[in-house]
């Protein structure tokens, strides 16, 4: 708990910004490249405005407790770096945070066969205009729809001297095994004559960043989601998620127990039930010459989309027919004469 002491030095520091007409802010990095042994401070991960936050420069960051991806990155998220920033010096709550997670790799942690320095350099290489690395990127953001802006591609396999081969006069092949978050490219470039001058193949580790609904609260499972339940930020995800589309989720039901702080996914929600077991349902019954119609009780819920049990409403028990239907809405379904009877 903060003494009396640092909550005054605290409001100073607020009004010592306020006065200078500067908000002081941390801005996380997106990727940061560490040397093996390099001790991480936060002016190493972060953009820092304002005299107030350059003070806290040289803030250890320790990234330890955050467990390296296939590619050798580790995330730091902004929780993490508060606890930093809380634990060096309780004053800087001021100062605004803004950005993350942050992706830190230490150049000798990248899994490559023959490790050395040099090429890991290269393989991190910002895309030179005109090279192989430049084309493959594109491809990549073009197989997952997506502008250049919002993929990340980062390289942990390639060819030697394949990515920054130069591409001007030549005509290029690129084959990829699909759309993944691991992707493998064979590249081919053919000059005018279609003899195969450059042949290689490269590996890449890709994110894409997209909008996202963050729960800001646990919803039970079977609950309906209201507005009030999720924000909607802008975060980097691997390629392979599925994150459900924020403007899609109002009014579906939770398909378990969503935890707070998680990212809805498709498989999180689906439809609430709009035929429950023992509801009296219209049904059509489609032939190829005429439609009728009959009044049937659902055998189980149900909900838009899925095909139940229906039995007919009739006096007599054996004049009642089971079959199977597709619900419509909540009080509608319909049925292929010829489905199979119960």
């Amino acid at each position: 708990m903060r003494t009396i002491e640092t909550i005054l030095a605290t409001l100073v520091c607020a009004t010592v910004a306020l006065g200078s007409g500067e908000t002081a802010t941390i801005t996380l990095r997106s990727t940061i490249l560490a040397q093996a042994g390099q001790e991480l401070t936060l002016g190493d991960i972060a953009h820092l405005k304002g005299e107030e936050a350059e003070r806290l420069a040289e803030t250890p960051i320790d990234t330890s407790a955050a467990r390296p991806d296939p590619a050798g990155w580790r995330k730091i998220d902004a929780q993490a770096v508060r606890t930093a920033l809380e634990s060096a010096n309780p004053m800087w709550g001021a100062i605004q945070l803004r950005g993350g997670p942050a992706y830190v790799r230490t150049l000798s942690e990248t899994p490559t066969a023959d490790a050395t320095e040099s090429p890991k350099r290269v393989l991190d290489a910002p895309a030179t205009p005109g090279t192989v690395r430049e084309l493959a990127e594109h491809h990549i953001a073009r197989r997952f729809k997506v502008a250049p802006r919002d993929i990340e591609v980062r390289w942990v396999e390639a060819s030697e001297g394949l990515l920054d081969h130069p591409t001007a006069g030549l005509l290029p092949h690129l084959d990829d095994a699909g759309r993944s978050d691991r992707m493998w490219l064979t590249i081919t470039l053919y000059d005018d004559r279609a003899n195969a001058v450059v042949e290689g193949q490269a590996r890449a580790v890709v994110r894409i960043r997209r909008d996202v609904a963050v729960l800001t609260r646990d919803v039970p499972r079977r609950r309906i989601v209201n507005e009030g339940d999720f924000r909607t930020e802008r975060q980097w995800t691997d390629a392979t998620d599925t994150p459900a589309d924020p403007t899609s989720i109002l009014g579906r039901e939770a398909a378990m127990t969503l935890k707070a702080g998680s990212i809805v996914r498709d498989a999180d929600v689906h439809s609430s039930i709009a035929v429950k077991r023992g509801d009296r349902v219209q049904v059509r019954i489609i032939t190829p010459t005429v439609t009728a119609s009959l009044l049937a009780r659902a055998l189980k819920d149900g909900r838009v989309g899925e095909t139940i049990e229906f039995e007919s409403v009739a006096p007599s028990r054996r004049d009642r027919l089971r079959f199977d239907a597709r619900i419509e809405s909540a009080g509608s379904a319909v049925a292929i004469a010829g489905a199979p009877t119960r």
